[in-house]
């Protein structure tokens, strides 16, 4: 917003979009391909991509598609089979490419925050776009918020657990603020902190698996205050056509795990939350983990919803993941006792006796994580460029009639306590 409700200016914004070109084909990758490709790397299908962006099935893959043929490489890859009907991927160049796009948004978005003043000094507006910024930066609380208060762009890094729940949170909410656009970005929790702590990118909230990636690589340097919200469990994942399907249990998982004819997969701890849950768990139970670790390496992904496709091209028979992502994607699952699926925060103290040292905020760090009862955690970035945006989701999220039971219908309990 550039000038103070009631005046001439209050509905002037600066923006920007970026496109590739091609000598005599005009444009060749435009803003609604690359979010398609966001999309696709968050939720693993264009049926998804599509659904986020209000787009048809049908445009998105011939928007895709136009996009390859001027390029002249794919951008995604997609996967038959399954019950729900296949996945897809972005391609390695796919990839490649939309880590490039996203580094340059980063990099334009900086530039843009540093000219914008210049610009409207230049039109005599600065000294009401300084009392707009004064004005919402003083906004700490979490009260109500009138429709017209609250608009703009919302850039939230949330965990991939959470890519499903919060597509729904996220069109909820626009519902009652139309004015918000909200860009969310999928990772694991890990690597969400590291885009803000190691790359300097830009974002409102951020929403992670573990509350405590929060605490150790976020406070206070980068974020004040750390909310839980939402609890989950570990899980063993499966589907029909996994071997062992018919006789697998809670009693003799691991003997069936460790087959020579059985591949497993399970998220990078270096990376993502379920990662070192997964090998928490493994201590927990007291397998030899050294045998579990040792077994089909190439199967670890960087997060725990990439593992998914794995599981449903039937490249993997198991996967280690979130109880809550088995709901939503109606998979089997293989309920875990309480002592080592990381579910009851009164056996906090038995958790604890496992440990495992996983990459720090920094090259060269390490941490030491202790195994303790699933929580998420959220928290709104110190330079948030839409705080009170971020104020009106986060109090959205937390809502017994919003966020939380959203979580809940699909498989994760709310948290209280703080």
């Amino acid at each position: 917003m550039a000038g103070n409700k009631g005046t001439k200016y209050y509905d002037i914004f600066l923006d920007y979009r970026l496109w590739l070109t091609k000598r005599g084909s005009g444009e060749v990758l435009g803003h609604d391909q690359f979010m398609l490709l966001q999309k696709i790397s968050e939720g693993s299908t264009l049926q998804y991509a599509a659904e986020s962006l209000n787009m048809s099935y049908r445009k998105a893959w011939d928007r895709i598609r136009e996009s390859e043929k001027e390029l002249g490489f794919p951008l995604i890859e997609t996967f038959r089979g399954g019950k729900a009907g296949g996945s897809t991927q972005l391609s390695p160049d796919g990839q490649r490419l939309l880590d490039a796009y996203q580094g340059l948004r980063s990099d334009m978005d900086s530039l843009i925050k540093d000219r914008v003043k210049s610009f409207f000094h230049s039109v005599n507006l600065l000294p009401l776009l300084l009392i707009g910024l004064l004005f919402a930066f003083s906004c700490a609380g979490r009260g109500s918020y009138n429709q017209s208060e609250v608009g703009g762009d919302l850039i939230i890094f949330h965990a991939g657990s959470l890519s499903m729940p919060f597509k729904v949170i996220v069109d909820s909410f626009v519902k009652k603020y139309p004015d918000v656009n909200i860009l969310t970005e999928a990772s694991g929790s890990i690597d969400a902190a590291r885009k803000i702590t190691e790359l300097g990118r830009e974002c409102d909230i951020i929403a992670s698996a573990d509350y405590s990636i929060i605490d150790k690589l976020l406070i206070p340097e980068f974020a004040t205050e750390n909310i839980k919200f939402a609890a989950n469990e570990m899980a063993i994942v499966y589907n029909d056509k996994s071997r062992y399907a018919s006789v697998i249990n809670s009693e003799n998982w691991q003997d069936i795990l460790v087959k020579d004819d059985v591949t497993f997969g399970r998220s990078d701890p270096n990376a993502d939350p379920c990662g070192y849950r997964t090998l928490l768990t493994l201590q927990l139970s007291g397998a030899d983990v050294d045998r579990f670790l040792s077994k089909d390496s190439r199967f670890i992904r960087p997060k725990e919803v990439d593992l998914l496709a794995l599981l449903d091209v039937n490249a993997v028979d198991y996967i280690f993941l979130y109880k809550s992502v088995a709901v939503q994607h109606g998979l089997r699952f293989i309920k875990l006792k309480d002592s080592i699926n990381l579910s009851n925060p009164n056996l906090n103290d038995w958790y604890s006796s496992a440990q495992i040292e996983i990459r720090g905020a920094s090259p060269g760090e390490s941490v030491s994580i202790n195994g303790e009862a699933m929580v998420y955690g959220v928290a709104i970035l110190n330079n948030s460029p839409n705080r009170r945006v971020a104020e009106a989701f986060v109090q959205f999220l937390l809502a017994d009639d919003g966020g939380r039971k959203i979580l809940f219908k699909m498989g994760q309990s709310p948290v209280y306590n703080n």
